[in-house]
Order: structure tokens, then C-alpha cells, then sequence
């Protein structure tokens, strides 16, 4: 009777499963992206809330639509967002260590000479692209035999307490280190860095370029070989790259996309992998965007920690082609701006270290910054200048430039 109903039951399972086949296994729902309003945009750029939420749903969707509120309009002509939102670091930490302009009355060089038209772009915000170093000392080429030059750039938060706290010269940031008060900017702050193809007044160059890049009215001065100022080279300039960085979240956001042209035009090439979900991000912007000349960007990557969560031992990497070109596989902004600190006497931490006679950077959980007082993660303050003699001083300052230390947005923080 047991062996009877044994097979009774083995055969209705039998018959079960060969009628019904197996239960098909539910497939996730693709993921959906939507480009925002110009509104939505707006909110994304300024409402730090708005960014910590969008962030943590999803980061590639939140860093595309961040790449596209920055550089609205997307579509046609006009400056973009971050070109009148955001202002030059040269003007914020001038050569003799003065308070800098007001926000919005900085003013470009007295001597500047005009561009020649060439047919390349109208007449439009002139970008100073000051400097043509990578942060490890190297000069990446392009297809001309042209530095691919920088720009640095910040926005009002980041500049009103750059001021607010004197840390727009080297003195200020001293007097903040030996009273041991870290900086601790807003949570509205951003930092853009920016890299360019020179293409100087060359139509032909403009012409090989044509729709592949955003293309603006650039300049940058001129040295001598004793290092003294020399005059002024104009042009046009084509964007290659941009790291987008803000304190949305405390360790900040760190977020870079690059031209995907960059391989014909400059000898870098991307050497960490595009994660799968930033691919299919990319695939759906690039898709959308037809017909905008920001389809040809690439979204390389967002960091918003040190390590591979649950993966203690594996560090987070991001690099660009074209900003840390020679040292990609060492390469984390938020490691590495997480060592922007100073000493007492005006020292700043030394962002790579030699190890078996070979230069390394850190990755990772960050060092020791002991002895040193924290700029929470802004390394653009290495460009400050010590103060000079003939230096314009703050409004209530003495002839040495000394007042009541400001300790406007600080508080006193445990160091990393």
C-alpha cells in the first residue's frame, strides 16, 4: 500500500512539472533614466538634499543629470551654467596674497588682446586656462604637439568661505593650523577641474574637431625663461575633461566624464574599466543627447568612498584619461583630496610618498594627517600665494595683515 501510494505521488509529480514546465524566473525591470527639466536641473546643481538622495539611488543616473545641469543649455548656443555660476581659483589666490575681488567683480587682464576670428566659435565667455601640469609634474601632448592645458574653478559657497576664513593666501590657512580649527566648508560647495585641447586660432583645427567637442573662447599667459610673466597666447580651446566634485555627502562627491574622442586627439588612454552600470548609463545620455554635442561625453565614474563597500582590503579608483593621466591605477580623488591639510609653519602634506624607490600614491582608508590641520578635501588651496608686503589686506586687518582669526563655518574636528 506504502509502495502503491509512493509512485501514486511520484507519477502526479511527474505529470505536474511535464504540463506545467518549470516556473520561469522573473526578470528584473530594466533601469530607467529620464533627463530632467531645466527646474529639475537647477534643483540637482543647488539643493544639496535633493543631490544626497539622488546620489544614493542610483550615482551614474544622479552624476549625468549633474553633467547636464552644469552644462545647460545642453542644446544650441549660450554659456553654460558653470561658466558664469563659477569662478577662476587664479583670480580667488593672487601672486602677492590679496583679499580677492568681491564675487562677480573679478575682471579678466587689462592687456588682454582679442581673438582672431577664425570661424571656430562666436565670441563668448574667455576661459583662463592656466596651467598645462598634471598634479604629479607631467605634460600630457595632443595630436598637434600642444600641452593639453587646466582650469580650476569654484562656486560661490566654496569662494565665500575661502574669504570668510582667510584661506585665500598661505598666512590665513597658518593662523587657522596653530589655532587648530579645520576647515569645514559648506555642504553647498562645488570645485570643478576642467582639461582642454589647445586649439589655438588654427581653423584647421577647429575643422578636425568640428561637433566632436564643446568648444570656447580660451587663453593663457605667457613666461619668459627667467619665469617672468610674457604676454598673453589666445585662442580657442576644446573640452576634454571634467571632474565634477561637491559636499553633498561629508566625504564629498567625486564624479569625472571625458570626451570619447580623447584617443584620436591625445596620446592617454582610460585604463581603469567603466563599471557596467555607468555603461548602461552612458548608453542611455549618449543616446538622448543626439544631436548635442555633450552625446560625445562619457560619464569614467563616481566615488563616494574609500573602499569597495563590504570589501574592507579593496580600494575605490577613479581616474581621467586626461587629468591623471600617468598614474591612473593610483588614482583616488577622494583618498587623495582627503589629504589636503597644512602645517603650522606652512607645510602642506605630501600627497605621494616613495616607497622601494618608486613614487606611489595613496588609496583607500587615508594616513595619519596628525600634525597637520584638515582642509576637508580642498586641495585648490595649494595655490595660495604668503601674503606680501604690498598685499591688499581684509577690512579691519593691521599692516602684517593680523586680526581676530575668523571662525566663520568651523568647528573644532577630530582629524582623519
Amino acid at each position: 500500500m506504502r509502495r502503491s501510494l509512493s509512485l501514486l505521488l511520484f507519477t502526479a509529480l511527474v505529470v505536474g512539472c511535464s504540463s506545467q514546465g518549470a516556473k520561469p524566473v522573473a526578470k528584473a525591470a530594466p533601469k530607467t533614466y529620464g533627463i530632467p527639466s531645466h527646474a529639475g536641473a537647477a534643483r540637482l546643481r543647488t539643493d544639496p538634499a535633493v543631490a544626497r538622495s539622488a546620489v544614493s539611488e542610483d550615482s551614474a543616473e544622479y552624476a549625468w543629470n549633474l553633467f547636464l545641469a552644469l552644462n545647460d543649455p545642453w542644446n544650441g548656443p549660450g554659456s553654460k551654467v558653470w561658466e558664469t555660476d563659477f569662478r577662476q581659483t587664479s583670480t580667488v589666490y593672487l601672486a602677492d596674497g590679496s583679499v580677492p575681488a568681491p564675487w562677480g567683480q573679478e575682471t579678466a587682464p587689462p592687456d588682454l588682446p582679442p581673438i582672431p576670428a577664425n570661424g571656430c566659435v562666436p565670441p563668448g565667455v574667455r576661459h583662463n586656462l592656466d596651467t598645462a601640469i598634471q598634479v604629479d609634474g607631467r605634460d600630457l601632448l595632443d595630436s598637434w604637439g600642444q600641452s593639453v592645458r587646466y582650469q580650476l574653478l569654484m562656486n560661490r559657497p566654496t569662494f565665500d568661505y575661502i574669504v570668510a576664513r582667510q584661506f585665500y593666501n598661505v598666512n590665513g590657512q597658518e593662523a587657522a593650523a596653530q589655532a587648530g580649527i579645520p576647515a569645514n566648508f559648506p555642504v553647498e560647495s562645488y570645485e570643478l577641474k576642467t582639461s582642454w585641447l589647445w586649439l589655438g586660432t588654427d581653423p584647421s583645427r577647429c575643422a578636425e574637431v568640428g561637433d566632436k567637442y564643446y568648444v570656447v573662447n580660451a587663453y593663457y599667459q605667457l613666461f619668459d625663461r627667467d619665469g617672468q610673466p610674457n604676454g598673453w597666447q589666445v585662442g580657442y580651446a576644446a573640452l576634454a575633461g571634467m571632474h565634477i566634485i561637491n559636499k553633498s555627502l561629508p566625504d564629498w562627491v567625486w564624479i569625472t566624464f571625458e570626451n570619447i574622442y580623447n584617443p584620436q586627439f591625445t596620446a592617454a588612454r582610460l585604463e581603469l574599466p567603466i563599471a557596467s552600470d555607468v555603461q548602461a548609463a552612458n548608453r542611455y545620455y549618449q543616446g538622448a543627447l543626439a544631436g548635442s554635442v555633450f552625446a560625445n561625453y562619457q560619464l569614467d565614474g563616481v566615488q563616494t568612498t574609500f573602499t569597495v563597500p563590504g570589501q574592507p582590503s579593496q580600494p575605490t579608483l577613479l581616474a581621467n584619461s586626461t587629468i591623471e593621466s600617468a598614474f591612473q591605477p593610483q588614482s583616488s580623488c577622494i583618498t587623495c583630496h582627503s589629504l589636503a591639510s597644512i602645517r603650522p609653519d606652512g607645510e602642506y602634506f605630501n600627497l605621494a610618498y616613495t616607497q622601494d624607490g618608486n613614487v606611489n600614491y595613496y588609496v583607500g582608508d587615508p594616513p595619519s594627517l596628525a600634525g597637520y590641520n584638515f582642509l576637508d578635501y580642498v586641495w585648490s588651496l595649494k595655490r595660495a600665494h604668503r601674503q606680501s608686503a604690498n598685499a591688499l589686506l581684509p577690512p579691519g586687518a593691521d599692516s602684517a595683515g593680523r586680526q581676530t582669526l575668523p571662525t566663520t563655518g568651523a568647528k573644532k574636528e577630530g582629524l582623519r
